[in-house]
């Protein structure tokens, strides 16, 4: 579903239907391993989570900055469904990968741009 040009009403139901769907998933999760332990860890980690980010941000009000954050959670919420994993995945980019004749410099802003967006929540700010 595009989330481009919906106004804020309507960007206000998305956010709450998908936090409801994540908080779903969360208490219905069952861990890859099947052991008892690691399905309630990564249940509450799929809560907490949830929780910590939606409260976070609960105070955006730029359309564009909402859609951001919707499609991020849309990505991380199917990422871990289709891994059976919810924590992030992380991205590996080994040093020096891009040849680039501005430099260091240079790879730092082609790693930074090529970040997914399902990591953008985990960068540190």
């Amino acid at each position: 579903m595009s989330v481009v040009g919906l106004n804020m009403s309507t960007l206000r139901l998305q956010v709450l239907s998908l936090y409801r769907k994540i908080l779903r998933t969360g208490y219905m999760w069952q861990a890859k391993s099947g052991k008892p332990q690691d399905t309630d860890n990564e249940r509450q980690y799929i809560i907490e989570e949830a929780r910590r980010l939606f409260k976070k941000n609960k105070r955006v009000s730029e359309e564009q900055e909402i859609t951001q954050h919707i499609l991020e959670a849309e990505a991380r919420l199917n990422i871990a469904i289709h891994y059976k994993n919810p924590y992030p995945r992380p991205v590996n980019v080994p040093p020096m990968t891009f040849s680039s004749k501005k430099g260091r410099r240079g790879q730092q802003q082609v790693i930074k741009q090529s970040r997914p967006v399902y990591v953008k929540s985990i960068d540190k700010e």
